[in-house]
């Protein structure tokens, strides 16, 4: 999660509890015997010097320390092969259990087809397996597998999906993807009001864009069971069903004052 200095703490602030909330779910008597498995991707080299805060890897390393967790299997995965080798170095990843550490360098999208076969190999119902997604691609449309991942959590619905967005880049974006100029006409919009049926996750719940040195960040999870009942508005988090989660997705997608979004991206049309 390097590349965003200025949100960094912030940003690991809010996730970390929310992680550990996944991590005491799955440990209910009904589930707590079965494997949690968690994938990283975009992962870093899970420091970042420039805050000083430790990056996702290690914070979700340490909600597996506080929570108690047994039994988690961990995949990290990062195209850049510095960070995968400052990842490697990290004293909580050497100290962790061996046999239930996989760290990849490589794209995203190569990573999820191979987390679907060794989840399909442990399990006897695969569709039952429980766990967790973190993407944090420093952009918006680019730098998630879409496609993958969508196909990925239609298979295994128990994974709850954490998603950090930079909502500048989707007003940038999107008219460019509307009207198909150049390479961008290749691509899918993909508004936080279709994640619902996209990602094959009907509860959602979301943060306020945060304003960072010109660009402006949003925090999603999106989870098959509902999230309002657990506070997290105290995190900043509002169900998407609540006014306040309406609203946010409103004033990002101009769905109610219905004004059109302009683009600074140079016009390849």
């Amino acid at each position: 999660m390097q590349g965003q200095s200025g949100y960094t703490r912030f940003k690991q602030e809010r996730f970390a509890p929310v992680l550990a909330q996944s991590l005491r779910i799955s440990k209910a008597p009904s589930v707590v015997r079965y494997p949690y498995y968690h994938v990283d991707l975009n992962a870093g080299g899970g420091f970042n010097a420039d805050a000083g805060v430790e990056g996702s890897p290690l914070n979700f390393l340490r909600a597996v320390e506080r929570t108690g967790r047994s039994n988690v299997y961990v995949f990290f995965v990062d195209r850049d092969p510095i960070a995968i080798e400052e990842l490697i170095r990290q004293p909580a990843v050497l100290a962790y259990s061996r046999d239930r550490l996989s760290i990849h360098e490589g794209d995203n999208a190569e990573l999820l087809p191979i987390v679907r076969e060794f989840v399909r190999a442990r399990e006897r119902r695969p569709e039952y397996a429980v766990g967790s997604i973190l993407i944090d691609p420093n952009g918006y449309h680019n730098g998630i597998p879409w496609e993958a991942l969508r196909l990925f959590c239609a298979e295994f619905p128990r994974f709850d999906l954490f998603l950090n967005l930079n909502v500048r880049s989707f007003k940038l974006e999107r008219p460019h993807i509307q009207r198909g100029c150049g390479a961008w006409g290749a691509k899918r919009l993909h508004p936080i009001s279709e994640f619902s049926r996209w990602f094959s996750r009907p509860s959602w719940m979301w943060t306020r864009p945060i304003q960072i040195k010109g660009n402006s960040w949003i925090q999603c999870v999106g989870r098959s069971m509902q999230t309002h009942a657990y506070g997290y508005t105290s995190l900043g988090f509002y169900d998407s069903a609540s006014i306040i989660g309406r609203g946010i997705c409103d004033e990002l997608e101009n769905v109610s004052c219905g004004i059109p979004q302009l683009s600074l991206l140079p016009d390849l049309c």
